[in-house]
């Protein structure tokens, strides 16, 4: 009887698998038809539908169980450090993505608050953080070490009675990755730099497919991650940081949206597929990078990307918003619903190897909550563009005027700078301020390649390219030009792709000069709005090809408390 329980019970077990693995494929190859016959709203436009189908976002959980499980052995060691200072566990890489940072567990028989004090190699570079509450059990994050020395890190200990005690650690670190490639310091005037309080903020090149790092006043490497960086590296409301890397590291393309801090713990993470209809063939399905260029959060904490929607013939003109917690899919904004359809039909400026048609490009966007309006930029349109967020409505264009349908030609701001010159393949669009009185004039400052590639073309154009700021009256549609620099360096950082520039601090920009020297060089220059004087500047070279520096950005090491909660991080709802 035994026996034929037994193998009964096998065969249900065979049964149950083989009808499991029959529903999987029969899943699969239903999706994979959706997939290729894809369902159009009208021509060369697909349904949002479609468009939710093909992305398909999923919330991943696996990072964050892996943070979880370094936070619970943290707590366990802090549990078992003996009191006194002198009695610490030192922690380098404590997360294992990032190198140059550390964690302190230390316990004071009095209730202490911290300062951290990372010695660096001059005054300027030297980070300071005061930590916030008297505590006797701390946990203290270390972040700007120098890669491939024996650093020096003191912490302060107050009691609430004045009472000081200090104690000095040393961290170890190992040698900075080759893909950073040489960083050759041209200019450092730290008193006139922004670095903020504490001096801890660097100026972070992000890669355009590599690795992204941190310098200092001094040019020198004071952070890094181990994790491969596509584009977005972005602080959000939370003081975590938003990237765009792999899902594994095996992976060809960027597919997991990442939320993340500079120690390396992983707080939420968004997957996408990327299955997409190829050009040739549209019964084939390729592996595609579905965010391209960029990512903000919303004051409703939500997330909106820039993504290739799945289209077997259009890339780069897409923009999804995410729910925050689940990665729904709550908006779809397909540009061609908004702009000319000559200006996608009839593109001709750019080729692809794999036969898209990458006719806008956009690179770039900035909300702005005063007006719920959404300003975006296309690089290959030579235009950006607000909307109303809520019904994707034009409201002004800035743009030369050439090759724009008629209807279109309301839109358009009017200069009023003599000789006005527009942009050409412009990036990195954002919003310096605004004025309170019902929010009518705005400054917008961008990064202007002056490489047109539909409008715009004059004999200046790919001479230099340059940080601009215009200041544009939304009731008037006029536009003012109030800054711009780069004519000065020339043809010798004219950059055909990528590139930024930044309002940093209250009189500085920063711009990154990406792609200078035919992408042989990024160039990260700070320089003073008022006088126009370069109090910072750095040049990088001996890069690997591809991984040119997308943006330049000045961020704080230390935006909120030094201090590492070593609480479990609740898993994001899938």
């Amino acid at each position: 009887m035994k026996k034929f329980w037994k193998i009964t019970l096998g065969v249900l077990v065979v049964l149950v698998i083989g009808g499991g693995a029959t529903a999987y494929h029969e899943r699969h190859n239903v999706r994979r038809l959706l997939l290729v016959h894809q369902h159009y709203a009208k021509k060369n436009i697909l349904s949002t539908n479609q468009i939710k189908l093909n992305l398909r976002p999923a919330v991943s959980t696996k990072n964050t169980t892996a943070t979880n499980k370094l936070n619970a052995a943290y707590r366990e060691d802090l549990r078992h450090v003996k009191p006194g200072i002198t009695h610490a566990k030192v922690i380098v890489n404590p997360y294992k993505t990032s190198p140059l940072s550390g964690l302190i567990l230390v316990k004071t028989a009095a209730a202490t608050k911290v300062k951290l004090t990372v010695h660096g190699d001059t005054p300027k570079t030297t980070l300071t953080k005061h930590v916030a509450g008297y505590r006797t059990a701390h946990s203290i994050g270390v972040l700007g070490l120098y890669a491939n020395r024996t650093n020096r890190v003191t912490l302060t200990f107050t009691q609430k009675n004045g009472h000081k005690s200090y104690a000095t650690y040393t961290l170890k670190t190992g040698k900075a990755p080759h893909g950073i490639g040489k960083n050759t310091l041209k200019t450092s005037h730290p008193k006139k730099m922004a670095l903020g309080k504490g001096n801890n903020w660097l100026t972070f090149a992000v890669s355009s497919q590599g690795t992204t790092y941190g310098l200092d006043a001094r040019g020198q490497v004071r952070w890094y991650s181990t994790n491969p960086i596509s584009h977005v590296f972005k602080r959000l409301a939370n003081n975590h940081l938003l990237i765009l890397t792999k899902i594994s590291a095996s992976e060809h393309k960027y597919n997991a949206l990442r939320e993340t801090d500079f120690y390396g713990r992983v707080y939420r993470q968004y997957n996408f597929e990327g299955q997409f209809p190829t050009r040739q063939d549209h019964s084939k399905l390729a592996t595609n990078t579905v965010i391209h260029h960029d990512a903000i959060q919303l004051p409703n904490r939500n997330l909106l990307l820039t993504v290739d929607d799945g289209s077997s013939k259009y890339v780069e003109d897409t923009m999804i918003e995410i729910d925050y917690k689940t990665a729904k899919i709550v908006k779809v904004i397909d540009l061609k619903r908004i702009l000319p359809k000559s200006a996608y039909t009839k593109y001709d400026g750019t080729h692809r190897a794999d036969g898209k048609i990458d006719w806008f490009h956009q690179n770039s966007m900035v909300y702005d909550p005063q007006r719920d309006e959404l300003i975006v930029s296309g690089r290959n349109q030579d235009m950006i563009f607000a909307i109303n967020y809520k019904t994707t409505k034009l409201q002004w264009i800035l743009a030369a005027p050439e090759k724009l349908p008629q209807r279109y030609q309301a839109y358009l701001l009017q200069p009023t700078t003599k000789h006005f010159r527009y942009s050409g393949g412009q990036h990195a669009v954002n919003i310096i301020h605004k004025r309170k009185n019902k929010g009518e004039s705005i400054a917008l400052e961008f990064y202007d390649n002056n490489v047109p590639v539909t409008r715009g073309k004059t004999k200046q154009s790919k001479k230099w390219s340059a940080g601009e700021i215009v200041s544009i009256d939304q009731l008037k549609y006029t536009v003012t030009k109030t800054w711009s620099f780069g004519k000065s360096l020339g043809q010798r950082n004219f950059t055909n792709i990528v590139g930024s520039s930044y309002a940093v601090g209250r009189h500085n920009t920063l711009i990154g000069f990406g792609y200078a020297s035919n992408g042989k060089r990024s160039e990260f220059v700070e320089v003073n709005r008022k006088t126009n004087q370069i109090v910072f500047d750095v040049d990088r070279t001996h890069f690997k090809h591809g991984d040119w520096s997308y943006r330049a950005q000045r961020m704080a090491l230390y935006p909120g408390s030094a201090t590492v909660k070593l609480n479990e991080i609740k898993p994001a709802m899938k």
